[in-house]
């Protein structure tokens, strides 16, 4: 059943470790130490990677323990005691897939004595650090333990198998995105769903001008909140050393690169979850027809403790039905069962941490041929000069007879699936003779030169692979599709790339707009203000902002499965808002679009699925505030003989929480500049631009 992906590329958490506490100080077996760059990043380094992951959770928990903590109640289902009935719906998804009781039956048989050592000295470290900094806001959360860490990784693969959405679709619930949730920013799930989007670009040597393999990672995610992207580097002695992108409460880097290879991700939407449309016995609602047999629901009560006014909590009690398929699902059109990929797998853990420790492609290959986790685009490059493109999914095996897009008949358990694709049938390619290869979550068989890319009609067409194109996709590929060798500069200038592809489904929207007639002079000036757009979002473009207002709201639409409004509905309405607010309908766009973090607002160029990605939240003034879509851009090279080289920047700084500190938001000129940063992974160049050092824990 194809479904709607929420770029949740979703939240991480932590786990358990049991210690006697002295003076609220855990006596602790690690020890790390953390190194914080001028820039105030940390990084890591133990002598096992279990110190290291001791490490990492608290420099975590330094700079980020409020949305550490926010991703604690969503894997321990305890969403309703904070945010009410809303919170309660996910609480009752999570409870009633069973993902703790999972977790728990199967932690050391699944999971590798590595793996729990690292997750185990990452629940430590965060609870070294609250064992410190107990009080009204923490207390309740000590200690943490590790099932909530797993857990989390098996909430990931509900909410990328897109089981929150099959339910909407079945209920036919609304899936617009309200102003009251786009100002809750990134700690906003549903936030999440306007920006499923990612860049990420490889060059081999045949396209660079130097001859030097790069790589842009550039995964787009709410600016703030428990999904926003966190910078470190994290080292041991036992040979991980990772640095890039992860979430608040996560031990593992998810997107960045070690000294031999790097990998940027994308949002893919393959189809994962399938709904099975149920007989129920007419004297017996406690049956369901299978194979000519009535069988019997499995039941079991869920308590949802929530929040209602106040102080006021109230646990309500709900029943969840199973059958052989999985969760039932009882709407005004009948009973379904849910099934989705991976829903019995806890080993993403396991996958994320061989990712971080390969060496060499047959080594990150095999990592992903453990298909725990279940979807995401992976563009590749290594200092051997590989580059590829993983449409990763664990998709089941289904029968091609059947139309998967739709519930199919839960009478027979021959439909019900219990294998996954092989991987060698799913799409990859590696090293196109092109030399390029670029992903912007569009259709995977369009992501090189025509003559490289794969044959769709080679994969099976259960797996619901995309068609979309989206502009960042028609506008990278119009970049590349050349016979132009790109230095790092051209690189970055294709990333920051602000202009809307006249192929793009958002320009074609504004057709209506362009070739109707208009009779009232003020309509008629405002079209030809935006007829003479060259659909770019630069700093001093005066047409950027009526065609953004218009833009916006189709990429809106689109992200949400609904259709978009009439736009010449919307081009009067965009005229109304932006002459209220500016007295004017062409403002320059650094009058309309910012970044503002703490006292700054800095215009910034860019906007909604535009490869400078900006997503906007409305001010009262009319102003535009980023509150998604670039936020972390590593760029990384190898020469020929596997020197490396490696820049990144942040939209904030390190320091994601403290108001005070002076990386809370240093990094913001630099973001706004389209400039990089060093990353300081070379331990020379760290030893020499070195803020602090610190070793933990303390009375070691």
């Amino acid at each position: 059943m194809q479904l709607n992906i929420k770029n949740t590329f979703v939240l991480f958490l932590l786990c358990g470790f049991t210690s006697s506490v002295t003076s609220n100080e855990v006596q602790s077996p690690y020890s790390a130490t953390i190194t914080r760059d001028i820039f105030g990043v940390p990084h890591v380094h133990g002598a096992t990677d279990a110190d290291a992951a001791f490490g990492l959770a608290y420099a975590q928990a330094d700079d980020d323990i409020k949305n550490i903590l926010s991703t604690i109640d969503l894997a321990s289902a305890n969403s309703g005691l904070k945010s009410g009935r809303d919170g309660a719906t996910t609480d009752y998804l999570i409870k009633a897939l069973g993902i703790s009781e999972l977790v728990e039956a199967r932690y050391e048989e699944d999971l590798s004595l590595e793996v729990q050592a690292v997750l185990e000295g990452f629940v430590a470290g965060l609870n070294y650090w609250l064992s410190l900094n107990l009080n009204n806001e923490t207390k309740d959360y000590y200690p943490v333990n590790k099932v909530d860490l797993v857990a989390s990784f098996a909430i990931q693969n509900i909410f990328f198998a897109q089981i929150d959405s099959a339910i909407k679709d079945l209920m036919n619930m609304p899936k617009e995105i309200s102003t009251a949730e786009l100002d809750k920013g990134g700690e906003s799930l549903k936030v999440a769903s306007l920006v499923a989007g990612s860049n990420a670009f490889a060059l081999n040597s045949n396209k660079t001008t130097d001859g030097k393999t790069r790589l842009i990672i550039n995964s787009h995610q709410p600016l703030d909140g428990p999904v926003a992207w966190y910078e470190a580097h994290i080292s041991s002695d036992e040979g991980w050393n990772m640095m890039g992108g992860l979430f608040p409460g996560s031990p593992f880097v998810f997107v960045g690169f070690n000294e031999n290879l790097g990998w940027g991700m994308t949002v893919n939407k393959p189809d994962l979850t399938d709904a099975f449309k149920l007989q129920i016995n007419p004297d017996n609602d406690n049956q369901y027809l299978l194979d000519g047999k009535w069988e019997d629901f499995e039941t079991k009560n869920i308590k949802l403790p929530t929040k209602l006014l106040g102080p006021i909590r109230w646990t309500f009690n709900r029943e969840a039905k199973y059958t052989k398929h999985g969760l039932v699902l009882e709407t005004d059109s009948g009973s379904y069962a849910l099934k989705l990929a991976g829903m019995n797998d806890i080993r993403q853990a396991d996958q994320w941490f061989r990712m971080n420790k390969a060496q060499n492609k047959e080594e990150w290959i095999d990592a992903m041929k453990m298909r725990a986790i279940i979807s995401f685009n992976a563009v590749y490059a290594d200092k051997e000069d590989n580059i590829m493109l993983l449409h990763n999914t664990a998709g089941p095996i289904r029968n091609e007879a059947y139309d998967w897009t739709l519930p199919v008949d839960g009478t027979k358990s021959e439909l019900i699936w219990d294998q996954i694709t092989p991987f060698d049938e799913i799409p990859l390619l590696v090293n196109p003779n092109s030399g390029w290869i670029v992903s912007a979550n569009q259709d995977p068989f369009r992501v090189s030169a025509i003559t490289d890319n794969l044959k769709r009609s080679d994969y099976s067409k259960t797996l619901g692979i995309e068609t979309k194109m989206t502009n960042r996709a028609y506008r990278v590929i119009e970049i590349f599709d050349n016979n132009k060798k790109f230095n790092e500069q051209d690189l970055l200038d294709a990333k920051f790339d602000n202009q809307y592809s006249t192929e793009s489904r958002s320009v074609k929207y504004l057709k209506n707009i362009l070739e109707t007639e208009y009779e009232d002079e003020e309509l008629k000036d405002a079209q030809k203000i935006l007829n003479a757009w060259d659909l770019k979002t630069d700093y001093n473009n005066r047409s950027a902002a009526l065609g953004v207002c218009i833009l916006q709201e189709e990429w809106r639409a689109f992200m949400n499965g609904i259709d978009a409004l009439d736009s010449k509905k919307m081009f009067e309405d965009c005229i109304d808002q932006i002459k209220d607010s500016f007295d004017r309908v062409d403002p320059l766009w650094s009058e309309v679009n910012f970044l503002m973090r703490g006292d700054l607002a800095l215009p910034i160029q860019g906007g909604p699925d535009t490869l400078r990605a900006v997503y906007g939240r409305p001010q009262d003034d009319g102003t535009l505030k980023a509150v998604a879509g670039d936020g972390l851009v590593v760029s990384l090279a190898w020469d020929s003989v596997g020197n490396q080289e490696s820049r990144s920047i942040h939209q904030y700084g390190s320091a994601t929480q403290d108001s005070t500190s002076k990386h809370y938001n240093d990094q913001a000129k630099l973001f706004v500049d389209e400039q990089m940063k060093p990353t300081f992974f070379n331990k020379t160049e760290l030893k020499n631009n070195t803020e602090s050092v610190i070793t933990v824990p303390f009375n070691k």
